[in-house]
């Protein structure tokens, strides 16, 4: 059987998890399950789509979540996670407050600004890229934790995943943002990632979801 090929629409993921299809869609900031679609609809790391026939490629083009045409630029794929960073034992109060003052503003560039927003805020010019610097990320995730606990808004990993990645970046330090997904009950999650290297997160929790966007 030759199978049709498609791509995933502007702002629109797909993630399968078992035999079922998540949809995440940027842009109405919603998830979305198309149950037992993995026998019909083949997803596959870079956005690409496989379907059998054209009527299921127009079902899909129809509400906008394939397009027919490839994307002018590709997609980023995650790394699956096979490690996660140490931060430092101890680090200095000054440290944690410099870290407070960066995740306080990062605070204010959260709240009240839509999913889309948001992740297009987050994303650091690719020309600013450094050197992996382990002390200074480790450090900087130590201070990070320090400064939780006194934030006023401490916010769920969304927020806390927007901060740690603002804060990284304001120390030269890179890192991708991954959204991941299960079922059964239905969860999201996210976090950042160097490489597969989880960054401010455990290794544990992150390996139950399947990475559906990198940002």
């Amino acid at each position: 059987m030759t199978m049709q090929q498609l791509w995933c629409s502007d702002g629109v993921f797909l993630a399968q998890v078992r035999e079922d299809i998540i949809v995440l869609d940027v842009n109405a900031d919603s998830y979305a399950c198309l149950v037992d679609a993995a026998g019909w609809l083949t997803v596959n790391a870079d956005g690409s789509l496989e379907v059998a026939d054209d009527a299921t490629a127009r079902a899909l083009v129809a509400p906008g979540l394939a397009q027919m045409d490839p994307p002018v630029r590709p997609r980023r794929v995650a790394a699956l996670p096979s490690r996660e960073l140490t931060p430092c034992p101890a680090v200095s109060t000054a440290e944690i407050l410099r870290a407070g003052v960066r995740m306080a503003v990062a605070t204010l560039a959260f709240q009240g600004r839509p999913f889309r927003l948001l992740i297009r805020s987050a994303q650091p010019s690719r020309s600013r890229r450094l050197p992996l610097d382990s002390l200074r990320l480790g450090r900087s995730v130590a201070a990070f934790r320090g400064a939780l606990p006194w934030l006023p808004l401490e916010g769920e990993c969304l927020q806390r995943s927007f901060q740690l990645r603002r804060l990284l970046f304001a120390h030269g330090v890179q890192a991708d943002w991954i959204f991941g997904v299960r079922t059964w009950p239905f969860a999201a999650h996210c976090w950042l990632q160097i490489g597969d290297m989880v960054v401010g997160d455990t290794l544990a929790r992150v390996k139950g979801y399947t990475p559906i966007m990198a940002a």
